[in-house]
């Protein structure tokens, strides 16, 4: 599928960027909806590589949901031939085979990109328009930029960073195109400005696109344009500014807990590999700010025991979203559950914070511990459940461990990985052996005092 993308100066937009599109022979016409108004009066004129950046992992993240899987001869592998607009094609040209090496490994496509110069400005500061001015509890200077996404990993990267260094300030950026991230991230905010006066910041951007259904529900590729966000607000507050993008090892590792999970299936946001691959084209497009998961090797478990402020985050674990299923309720037992409760990432949060005794399943839609939705269910809703106990019943020794981490790609310290997913079990396997139900413990091979 060829895709081309074309700026409009004409349909320029009040915030200062010109009109964005991407069309195709077999793809309607999609705009880029990217509001930049936020973005300019926070920090004010872009540098036009970071800029480039930013719509480029929009515009990715536009053609993965515009353009159905189901058109693949597979119903998944699409083969997507991009021509992007940027400032400065040649520079781009030398880092495109590395792009389209990390976005086929994000969202499981094979894609070839080219470039060529931009027939107008992207972006023209917009008449009369002044910076923000800042409120009495905001930040002058900036020490660090965050990811935030209103989960759990990003509330604990943020009250780490803030309390590991007591006078450092930090700006939080929040990607959402739909209303309910950006109201889970504004209500965490004020908590987090509360306890933390004058050292944060928070900017909020939606990037999605028009029409704004989307096409494909699969979803691979947002965490590029997350990345592109952040990388953009920290480029523009200045160079040296570090990148924090705060996700737990074992979910960012995302080892494929079956042998049918180890494809595209699984997804790959903050995988290692992925990271390397964006930093390298990073640096060599010339944006030099760091780009460091600071929970990289951390189980969750150990990111919640080991956080920085405990009173703190035990307020608010239960406002964060950990949900990959958040939107399928028709299911589930207490609907007013932010969390289900049954998917990959909603266990390993209950793991997690069972590990500091602060799990509770009445906090979400489904309580798999209580037998509200069992692995003999014949229900879609159980797959991840049999996935989660088929991995605790596999992965016995290192050895397996090793080969289903390789079996996605090469990371290193190998060892390293091997041990962060072990301990990550293990706690899934506590966590199941004192709440599960005797049916869960014995589809998980699990014994437990309650059954002597």
């Amino acid at each position: 599928m060829t895709i081309a993308m074309d700026f409009d100066a004409s349909g320029r937009s009040d915030d200062g960027l010109a009109l964005i599109t991407l069309s195709g022979p077999e793809l309607k016409r999609v705009t880029l909806d990217l509001p930049f108004k936020e973005l300019y009066r926070s920090l004010g004129s872009p540098d036009p590589i970071a800029l480039d950046f930013l719509v480029v992992a929009g515009a990715c993240y536009a053609i993965d949901k515009a353009v159905a899987r189901k058109s693949a001869s597979d119903w998944w592998t699409r083969n997507l031939d991009v021509t992007f607009v940027v400032s400065d094609p040649k520079r781009w040209e030398k880092v495109a085979g590395r792009l389209n090496t990390a976005l086929a490994f994000l969202s499981g496509d094979v894609w070839r990109t080219s470039f060529k110069e931009a027939p107008c400005e992207l972006f023209v500061a917009p008449k009369l328009r002044r910076k923000k001015t800042l409120t009495p509890d905001e930040p002058e200077t900036i020490e660090a930029v965050s990811l935030f996404s209103g989960g759990l990993d990003s509330l604990i990267g943020v009250i780490d960073f803030l309390a590991s260094n007591p006078t450092a300030r930090i700006l939080l950026v929040g990607h959402y195109d739909a209303p309910g991230p950006k109201s889970q991230q504004e209500r965490l905010y004020e908590h987090l400005r509360t306890r933390f006066p004058g050292r944060t910041k928070l900017v909020q951007v939606r990037v999605s696109q028009k029409p704004v259904k989307n096409v494909e529900p699969s979803l691979r590729s947002r965490s590029i344009v997350f990345i592109g966000l952040g990388i953009y607000a920290a480029s523009e507050v200045a160079a040296e500014i570090p990148l924090l993008a705060p996700e737990n090892g074992t979910i960012a590792l995302n080892l494929p807990l079956t042998p049918s999970r180890s494809g595209s299936c699984s997804t790959r946001t903050m995988h290692p590999f992925y990271l390397d691959t964006l930093r390298s084209v990073l640096n060599d497009l010339g944006l030099k700010n760091s780009l460091t998961n600071p929970l990289g090797l951390k189980t969750k478990g150990e990111c919640v025991t080991t956080c920085r402020d405990q009173a703190l985050l035990a307020s608010l674990a239960a406002k964060t979203v950990s949900c990959s299923h958040g939107t399928r309720r028709r299911d589930w037992k207490r609907k007013k559950a932010t969390n289900c409760g049954y998917c990959v990432p909603c266990m390993f949060r209950r793991a997690a914070l069972h590990a500091a005794t602060i799990d509770a399943g009445k906090d979400y839609g489904i309580d798999v511990c209580a037998n509200e939705l069992t692995v003999d269910s014949d229900h879609e809703s159980a797959d991840d459940l049999r996935a989660l106990i088929s991995a605790l019943r596999r992965f016995t020794n290192d050895g397996e461990i090793r080969k289903a981490i390789t079996s996605v790609a090469v990371v290193q310290p190998i060892n390293d990985y091997v041990g962060l997913v072990r301990r990550g079990l293990t706690e899934a396997r506590n966590w199941i052996t004192d709440k599960g139900s005797a049916k869960l413990r014995k589809a998980a091979g699990i014994g437990s005092s309650k059954d002597a």
